[in-house]
C-alpha cells in the first residue's frame, strides 16, 4: 500500500532533483521512498546514533594544507609548461 507524503522543499532543489531523477530515469517518488527507507533503519537517539564524520571531515582526512608561495607556484607552473611543451 502507498501513503501520499506532501512535503514542503525549496523550488530549486525539487528542480535539480527532477532533472536529476528524470536523467537517471527513476522517478523521484523512488527516490524519496529509498531515502526514507535508508534512514529509518537507523535510529536517531543519541545514545544509539553512529557518529559518522561530516563531509567537512571527510574532505579534510584527504586533503592537506600547502605551505609554498606564490612565487614558488609560479616558477613550478613555468617549469611544467616548458616541459609539457618542450621549451
Amino acid at each position: 500500500m502507498k501513503t501520499k507524503l506532501t512535503l514542503n522543499v525549496d523550488d530549486k532543489i525539487v528542480a535539480r532533483a527532477k532533472r536529476t531523477s528524470a536523467r537517471r530515469k527513476v522517478s523521484l517518488s523512488s527516490v524519496v521512498e529509498d531515502y526514507l527507507d535508508k534512514f529509518s533503519e537507523r535510529p536517531l537517539s543519541h545514545k544509539n546514533k553512529i557518529k559518522e564524520p561530516s563531509l567537512l571531515e571527510r574532505i579534510r582526512k584527504y586533503t592537506h594544507p600547502v605551505d609554498i608561495s606564490d612565487e614558488e607556484i609560479e616558477k613550478l607552473k613555468e617549469e611544467y609548461l616548458k616541459k609539457k611543451h618542450g621549451l
